[in-house]
């Protein structure tokens, strides 16, 4: 691969690769098994089936079994069809030669391993090594029933035409070799199949329990997150799968939150708005059906309507200004780079400025340098005209309003303090300007707070600053 990639905090690993890699670790294993059962094997085969001890049994026994066969079927020493039909009995794994006189009845094979000869049965003179195939035939039909010689032994047999010199012998050591062969060859077949379908159940069930977990998410439980193991496409998949699980339960969850604040807006609102249609209905049925006992009292009858009317209009406008906020999925926002001393000097310095023109105490702190700030300007105005909006609404303009900006840290803290004026026939507020302001907020990335406390109000931001000038702007 072009290019490294991390998965689960691992490097990547491809299919390709893993079944490369498991494939040559599987040809290396079994390669390995089978060379070491081979190995032990022919330690095995040699040490119990072609030692000496065991060659030299199994030489008496095929002599025994020759000998019992020729005296049960009375056997000639020139009958070589009895001869073929001994041998057959041992899938042709049997050699045997006769020799009578000066000829040879039967081919010579040549027989190779160590000869093994009872002691109690080589005679003194056995040492008799001369060149003349004769000579051994003289003298094993001379000297008793048992002679060696050129790597074999000879035996005397009694035909029935007579006693001959023969050798008996046997390869078997081809069958063994190719039996440990045959089981080196399985374990290897054993051992790279093994570790291949181990892999391929591996995978086979990493991929069963991804698509089960799929089946949950789509069958609506959401709340189980898709288990991430492994480095590879599986696991690529899987997170896909897990980012797309957790944008659908934040979504869920976004569109619960909004569900239930807007079922709380329609109830605050619904109250707030009952309370003066009803006394504007009443008034209009008073004034309609003139129940009025004279012009002073229509006219006071009127103002209400009036007031109650303009109510409604103020509530309904807020309620219009809330939709517009939190109608749409996402604030769309344009943030730039913003001098924070120019910035907050207008959007604060403006409305005071225009609350000391009506007469109001106002006090300004700003204790900033040249700093600057990223944000929207002109939804941070929004969040601005929203709270002195409900200071000219609510706040007591017979006392002072207070407004500041300090640095704290890395962020600028703006407060607006003010004191609440006493209302007579007090009626709960939505607070619908409020909730805009920290929904327009969220969407700088700045932290908003209000805190109400017997008759003073407080509103904060803490705005994070992008970097501080050394010098400060002249003004």
């Amino acid at each position: 691969m072009t290019n490294i990639k991390t998965v689960n905090g691992k490097k990547f690993v491809s299919f390709k690769t893993r079944i490369v890699l498991c494939v040559l670790f599987a040809l290396i294993m079994g390669l390995l098994s089978s060379f070491v059962a081979f190995e032990v094997g022919v330690r095995v085969v040699d040490e119990f089936f072609l030692s000496e001890e065991a060659e030299a049994e199994r030489d008496v026994e095929l002599y025994q079994s020759f000998v019992e066969f020729v005296e049960k079927y009375d056997v000639a020493s020139t009958d070589t069809k009895k001869f073929d039909e001994w041998i057959s009995q041992y899938d042709d794994r049997v050699y045997l030669t006769v020799y009578r006189e000066d000829k040879v009845f039967l081919k010579d094979f040549e027989i190779s391993g160590d000869e093994v000869i009872p002691p109690d049965k080589v005679p003194e003179d056995s040492g008799n090594n001369g060149n003349d195939d004769y000579s051994f035939i003289d003298n094993a039909l001379g000297e008793g029933n048992l002679y060696s010689n050129y790597d074999r032994t000879i035996y005397s047999v009694a035909f029935k035409d007579g006693v001959c010199a023969v050798t008996i012998g046997h390869e078997y050591s081809q069958v063994y070799t190719t039996i440990v062969l045959c089981i080196a060859a399985t374990i290897f077949f054993v051992v790279f199949f093994s570790i291949t379908s181990g892999f391929n159940n591996h995978l086979r069930l990493r991929v069963k329990n991804l698509s089960e977990q799929v089946s949950q998410v789509s069958g609506g439980d959401l709340n189980k997150p898709i288990t991430l193991d492994g480095r590879d496409e599986v696991t690529i998949l899987a997170q896909d799968i897990e980012t797309m699980r957790s944008t659908l339960v934040d979504k869920i969850q976004s569109e619960s939150k909004a569900w239930k604040a807007n079922q709380e807006l329609i109830t605050s609102i619904s109250h707030d708005i009952r309370n003066p249609l009803t006394s504007l209905v009443g008034y209009s049925d008073i004034l309609h059906n003139k129940q009025y006992s004279s012009q002073k009292e229509c006219e006071s009858y009127l103002n209400r309507c009036h007031e109650k009317i303009y109510r409604l209009k103020e509530l309904t406008e807020e309620l219009f200004r809330y939709s517009l906020v939190f109608g749409a999925p996402e604030v769309q926002v344009n943030c730039t780079d913003e001098n924070a001393v120019i910035l907050l000097g207008q959007l604060i310095g403006e409305p005071l400025a225009e609350l000391k023109s009506d007469g109001v105490e106002v006090a300004s702190t700003i204790l900033i340098n040249n700093i600057t700030i990223y944000v929207d300007a002109l939804i941070l105005k929004r969040v601005f005209d929203n709270l002195f909006s409900n200071i000219n609404k609510y706040a007591d303009l017979q006392r002072p309003v207070v407004a500041s900006v300090t640095k704290n840290g890395e962020f600028l803290n703006v407060k607006l303090i003010n004191y609440i004026k006493e209302i007579s026939n007090p009626v709960e507020s939505s607070k619908i300007g409020l909730k805009t302001c920290e929904r327009l907020c969220k969407s700088l990335n700045i932290e908003f707070s209000y805190l109400e406390k017997k008759d003073k109000f407080t509103a904060e931001m803490l705005i994070p600053i992008v970097k501080i000038t050394e010098k400060p702007i002249k003004e």
